[in-house]
């Protein structure tokens, strides 16, 4: 599937807005974005983010989301673990959820 040229662009203008350097690579089936040489988010094919948060966290942004809109990450089949979150596409389809959703994914790497 095609990656969300549109969910990329915004993430870009988001991260400038705050000041943040990044670089982007294609891995995962995704659109990656790196801060600091570190996975921040990606964009996945067909539309959502694979995010990237802090482990400790990720039970409670779930338990926020519902399951209709993020759950843990499979890749291949395989559970990614706590830290990798699949975020649907109406998740993010408005700058409070994706703000909602960098945010967190920037708290893992404080």
């Amino acid at each position: 599937m095609a990656i969300d040229i549109a969910l990329a662009a915004r993430i870009r203008t988001d991260l400038a807005d705050r000041g943040i350097e990044w670089q982007e690579k294609r891995m995962f089936g995704a659109l990656i974005f790196m801060v600091g040489g570190s996975i921040l988010v990606g964009v996945r094919g067909g539309g959502g983010l694979l995010a990237r948060v802090d482990p400790v966290e990720s039970a409670d942004l779930l338990a926020d989301a519902g399951p209709l809109y993020a759950q843990i990450a499979d890749m291949g089949g395989k559970d990614m673990g706590p830290s990798w979150l699949d975020v649907h596409p109406d998740a993010v389809d408005d700058e409070a959820g994706l703000t909602h959703w960098l945010d967190a994914c920037l708290r893992r790497g404080e």
